[in-house]
């Protein structure tokens, strides 16, 4: 993803509401963690899983700059007037590599100078050893870090979840409700055809399952959470 595409990304966070969907929560300070779709067109063939996004925002709670966890790689970008002030190296060492650290053991990140600029590239360097990485690998002008993440482990996070409206879970309930009509149409297309099978009765007992979690479930969810949000607050 280019750094042009993250602005907008950033842009789209700070808006709100845009063409972009961003769902996301705090997982410490000024730093968010979410998940974005660029395109919400699932009607097409395609991979249509999210990108997974550390929000780095600024005391104004305006976001500022952005890390795309690509699992081997991180990509990080700051907007142009927020460079320079270490919002992005306090965002890893205290936040972002602890919160990675629940999920993995290691963390690779790649330095371009050809597709990043010289200015870019020798900030990003900067960046990488102030944040604990180590030199494991150079090729021209593309150089490997990796950094061991067992020592963020302890790091205490900040996370908190906002919980979720009457209207919003109306409209997770509607979402949920398409995904059934459209796996209705799938399976009785498929056993109309071919008649039925392993496929169209796995189908029936997905549908059975959706339309569970699509009532029963989703209920049960914002019961157990409020009732963590009371023991937490008596």
């Amino acid at each position: 993803m280019t750094d042009k595409a993250i602005q907008a990304i950033i842009d789209h966070f700070n808006r709100k509401k845009s063409q972009a969907y961003i769902a996301s929560h705090p997982i410490g300070e000024n730093v968010e963690y979410g998940v974005v779709w660029k395109d919400i067109n699932f009607n097409k063939l395609g991979d249509v899983s999210p990108y997974r996004f550390y929000f780095i925002k600024n005391d104004k709670e305006k976001c500022i700059g952005a890390v795309l966890d690509m699992n081997r790689d991180l990509h990080w970008y700051i907007t142009p007037v927020a460079r320079k002030k270490g919002f992005l190296t306090k965002a890893l060492r205290k936040i972002i590599l602890p919160h990675l650290a629940r999920i993995r053991k290691e963390q690779t990140i790649s330095i371009n100078r050809d597709d990043i600029g010289d200015e870019n590239f020798e900030a990003s360097l900067k960046t990488a050893k102030l944040s604990g990485f180590k030199l494991v690998g150079e090729m021209a002008d593309k150089i490997e870090f990796s950094q061991r993440l067992a020592k963020y482990r302890k790091v205490p996070l900040g996370e908190t979840y906002p919980g979720i409206s009457y209207e919003q879970m109306v409209k997770q309930r509607e979402k949920m409700n398409l995904v059934i009509g459209n796996l209705w149409q799938i399976k009785s297309e498929v056993e109309m055809k071919l008649g039925e099978s392993n496929l169209t009765h796995e189908l029936d007992r997905y549908i059975d399952k959706l339309e569970l979690f699509r009532g029963l479930k989703l209920d049960d969810a914002v019961y157990d959470f409020e009732q963590k949000l009371k023991r937490k607050n008596p």
